[in-house]
């Protein structure tokens, strides 16, 4: 995503439109604020719940991106994070994308992965990850991991 502050704006307030469309209940007052840093970049934070059918235990999403400036054309995205916690299943499954140049040198890659069954237990720090285009891409990553039959990690490359 690449765009200027009032465009990035637009994109914010449409992944959340789209979010709830897909059943997902956005925390607060379904407003997602778009935060200005120091350096001038930009960030949101969407938090919200899975509907839960008939467990107690609530399903959680979480969509984290970031914005650098870009030159005078505006921003780019610089950052990301999506992450699944399903509690009823005891699974968290993220997408993500930071701090690339230490995973490029580290491991070759910018994106990671991170998959765990029970939530907390990790079998391998960073699995090797397929870059996700956009918060649209993401959201429908983490309905597509909690939808599944069974979380499985097995087919993951690990990193470390």
């Amino acid at each position: 995503m690449r765009g200027t502050a009032t465009a990035v704006e637009d994109y914010v307030r449409e992944v959340a439109v789209v979010t709830e469309r897909l059943g997902i209940s956005i925390r607060g007052d379904g407003d997602v604020p778009l935060l200005e840093d120091r350096t001038g970049g930009l960030s949101f934070e969407l938090v919200g719940d899975l509907p839960d059918g008939r467990s107690s235990a609530r399903s959680e999403v979480i969509v984290r991106e970031a914005f650098e400036r870009d030159g005078e054309r505006g921003y780019v995205r610089s950052r990301y994070e999506y992450e699944l916690i399903d509690h009823a299943r005891g699974f968290r499954r993220g997408y993500h994308l930071h701090s690339p140049e230490w995973f490029e040198r580290r491991f070759l890659v910018v994106v990671h992965e991170h998959c765990e069954r029970p939530i907390g237990t990790v079998t391998c720090a960073h699995y090797e990850g397929t870059p996700i285009r956009d918060a649209f891409a993401g959201v429908l990553a983490l309905v597509d991991a909690w939808t599944a039959d069974s979380p499985e990690c097995s087919s993951l490359r690990c990193l470390e």
